[in-house]
């Protein structure tokens, strides 16, 4: 693994933890609110308004992708059941869950935890269909339900193609096709309703508009699986190349800024490295140092099958 791709897939985890942090005091908030509270989020900020977490602290977003990585590190050559059982466990010792509402009838919160699985995608190899198995079996106790892992499938294969050692031009609408069709072999193949297929395929045709007029075309940036998820692909594809405007721009729009935020940072960081993330977040980010280690595990235990 050259230092360049370590780089790249340590990204894709720390940028999702990164993009969780940010979000985190304005979970929830709208756009309107977000400016009226905070003036706009430019920086790690405590939740002034809950009180519950600092600055650089992480929701559950991040705890679970953090058990999923030691989970695929624990059992890197074994089928999902095995690795569903080492994640069952690694939640168990968790502890407590840090906000970890869960919508009925099909949430974010699986999408917002799958950077791990995007990395075994990548490093294994996995088409669609194998990731959409994969993110249905380990994702159950996150969010059984059909659209939870449509909305998954879709972020995982965004992010294989984030990670591939050589990246085609024109990466932005190559990462929401790339998610479209994902999105559309795991509705067929879950015979789930074509929702989140319908608003990635919206969110490619509205690509040069203002952040908060994305939201719009997405049908939204709040927690359902249709949202969320929908919304942070079509902002990476936006504007790929500017990796701080872009992550704070997804999180200032309000919804569920923890899911966009975990989503929009670990494409950002596929693409372009942890070391593209301002020095100063991954200095104040809750075990910064543990996450890195964290994520050279997972790479090495995948390239060792």
């Amino acid at each position: 693994m050259t230092a360049l791709f370590a780089d790249r897939l340590t990204g894709a985890l720390v940028g999702s933890a990164l993009g969780d942090a940010l979000g985190m005091p304005v979970e929830g908030l709208s756009h309107q609110n977000v400016r009226s509270y905070y003036k706009g989020i430019k920086e790690l900020r405590a939740d002034e308004k809950r009180g519950d977490l600092q600055a650089g602290q992480v929701t559950a977003d991040t705890q679970r992708a953090r058990a999923l990585s030691r989970a695929l590190a624990s059992a890197p050559a074994d089928g999902p059941d095995a690795v569903r059982e080492a994640f069952d466990a690694e939640l168990q010792a968790a502890g407590a869950l840090r906000r970890p509402e869960v919508l009925p009838g099909g949430s974010a919160a699986a999408a917002a935890c799958a950077a791990p699985l995007g990395v075994q995608a990548r490093l294994r190899g996995l088409a669609d269909l194998a990731v959409t198995r994969w993110a249905g079996r380990l994702l159950a106790p996150v969010d059984p339900s059909p659209a939870a892992t449509v909305a998954a499938a879709a972020v995982i294969a965004a992010l294989r193609e984030a990670l591939a050692p050589v990246l085609v031009p024109n990466i932005g609408p190559h990462l929401l096709a790339s998610a479209h069709r994902a999105a559309l072999d795991a509705e067929r193949l879950l015979a789930a309703r074509p929702d989140v297929s319908d608003r990635l395929a919206r969110a490619a045709t509205h690509l040069s508009a203002t952040p908060l007029d994305l939201q719009d075309a997405c049908g939204g940036s709040g927690s359902a699986a249709t949202e969320a998820p929908v919304f942070a692909l079509a902002m990476v594809a936006r504007a790929p190349e500017l990796v701080e405007a872009t992550l704070l721009s997804a999180v200032n729009v309000g919804g569920d800024t923890s899911a966009v935020g975990s989503i929009v940072g670990a494409l950002l960081g596929a693409l372009h490295g942890v070391d593209a993330f301002p020095a100063a977040w991954r200095e104040a980010l809750e075990d910064g140092d543990a996450l890195r280690t964290e994520a050279e595990t997972l790479g090495e235990a995948l390239l060792g099958t």
